[in-house]
């Protein structure tokens, strides 16, 4: 059978009451039920995934790690925050078939682009939310098939300059993206995304 999003149901953001500003999308997290999958909600995977020591240190100084899908959406809430992934779902992932579970066990964003994926429509998102005035990838590179997946949401923003929505191409959270990390890894990435990302607290 395919492998759905892990939150598969707050992909198109019915989780969101609030209004807007910044949309934070990221990759896929798989709903296979994954004995190393112990995350919670979007960045979830805390052992090996800084998002939610980066983002609320740049906003309110501290880290929210250990912490809650109540409490994090509490923040998105009180900063105008709200968090997608692109994948929706690895339509032709076999549950069955070893060599598909081993690609996406390893949490390895290289190996996605070996199913076929159904994303999730973002230029909708965008069209529904006027307020979005920041979109930020975790991904500062856009090598296949991140350039294509993500085609439509930047075609989307470019052909729609009204709107003047900002682009941010953010380096990853994830710990395994340590190359050229000086110090503290929250810290140096936390900066990164401002400095060189452009971040904006909206």
């Amino acid at each position: 059978m395919p492998c759905p999003h892990l939150f598969e149901h707050d992909l198109n953001l019915e989780y969101v009451t609030w209004e807007i500003r910044t949309l934070f999308i990221g990759t896929f997290n798989p709903g296979w039920g994954l004995e190393n999958n112990n995350a919670q909600w979007f960045y979830g995977r805390t052992a090996r995934n800084d998002f939610w020591r980066i983002l609320p240190t740049i906003h309110i100084g501290h880290g929210l790690i250990p912490g809650t899908p109540q409490i994090w959406k509490q923040f998105c809430e009180l900063n105008h925050i709200a968090i997608t992934d692109i994948i929706a779902c690895l339509d032709n992932a076999d549950e069955n078939n070893p060599a598909h579970v081993e690609m996406v066990n390893g949490f390895q964003d290289n190996q996605l682009g070996n199913f076929d994926i159904t994303t999730t429509n973002i230029p909708a998102i965008l069209e529904a939310n006027p307020t979005i005035q920041q979109v930020c990838i975790t991904r500062s590179s856009m090598t296949e098939p991140w350039s294509t997946l993500f085609e439509p949401t930047i075609d989307w923003i470019e052909n729609h300059p009204e709107r003047g929505i900002q682009l941010r191409l953010l380096r990853s959270p994830s710990r395994g993206a340590r190359k050229g990390v000086v110090g503290n890894f929250t810290n140096y990435i936390a900066n990164h995304w401002q400095q060189v990302g452009n971040y904006e607290i909206l």
